[in-house]
C-alpha cells in the first residue's frame, strides 16, 4: 500500500495521551496509532451513514410485521403440516 506523508498540529495533550499508549505497548509507533486511530473513525462515520440509510428506507414501516417474525412464523407453520 502507497503512503503519503502528513504534518499535522496536534494539541500536545493528545500526543501525551499517544506516547503513553506507545510506553504501554499497544502500538509499535505513533504512525501506528494514528492510523488505528483514523481507521476508527472512517468506521464510525460510515457505520453512522449506514444506520441513518437503513432508518430512512424502514421510515412508516414501523407498524409492518417483521420479516423475521414472518419467517419464525411460516415455519412453524410448516412444521405443523
Amino acid at each position: 500500500m502507497d503512503r503519503i506523508q502528513v504534518n499535522l498540529k496536534l494539541e500536545a495533550s493528545l500526543v501525551k495521551e499517544i506516547e503513553n499508549l506507545l510506553k504501554q505497548g499497544y502500538f509499535n509507533s505513533k504512525t501506528e496509532a494514528f492510523t488505528y486511530a483514523l481507521r476508527l473513525l472512517i468506521r464510525a462515520y460510515k457505520a453512522k451513514t449506514l444506520k441513518e440509510r437503513i432508518d430512512k428506507i424502514r421510515e412508516g414501516t414501523e407498524k409492518l410485521p417483521s420479516v423475521t417474525d414472518a419467517i419464525i412464523k411460516a415455519q412453524k407453520e410448516e412444521d405443523q403440516m
